[in-house]
């Protein structure tokens, strides 16, 4: 245990929820981070989910970043029968984001995320509704995790002393 933890401290690993005396914790950055509307009602429950993981205790008065974020929403039928009717269905939810810097407008990091979640097509259309619903709810839930993940380990990790973008280049 001890050769594995000097192993792992010799190579950079740095712990992504831990305090790290030498920078600023990657927490004070995610709380000054401000999402940007998101058209439709797909998009306003994105920017709800992200904001809540970015800022659990609220809100701040001043950002210094802004995220932009576009979404694209498919489904996918699966499971046809004989009769053609389909039985189960995947709804794909892909968000492209762009992290900028307020005081000079600089593209920081950028990339775009995907969750797939199921659901079942049923005889009664309202079931189908509430579990196309939930598939989206999930599918949401599921992209702001990895969305709040992604700036976070931008934040900790050394593309936060990297210079901007350049237009059209993307950071992993």
């Amino acid at each position: 245990m001890l050769v594995a933890g000097l192993a792992l401290s010799a190579c950079g690993y740095r712990p992504l929820y831990g305090q790290n005396t030498s920078a600023p914790a990657a927490q004070q950055h995610l709380e000054s981070v401000n999402v940007k509307p998101i058209p439709d009602r797909v998009g306003q429950m994105m920017r709800t989910a992200l904001t809540r993981r970015l800022s659990p205790r609220g809100a701040k008065s001043s950002h210094a970043y802004d995220v932009v974020i576009t979404l694209d929403e498919s489904v996918t039928t699966l499971a046809v029968e004989r009769n053609a009717f389909a039985t189960r269905a995947n709804l794909t939810l892909s968000a492209n984001y762009l992290l900028t810097r307020r005081a000079d407008h600089a593209t920081l990091t950028s990339g775009s995320v995907k969750s797939v979640a199921s659901y079942n097509i049923l005889a009664s259309d309202f079931a189908t509704k509430a579990a196309k619903d939930d598939s989206r709810n999930r599918a949401i839930q599921d992209v702001a995790d990895t969305l709040r993940t992604r700036l976070a380990i931008y934040f900790q990790g050394p593309g936060q002393n990297q210079p901007p973008l350049k237009s059209g280049t993307v950071r992993p």
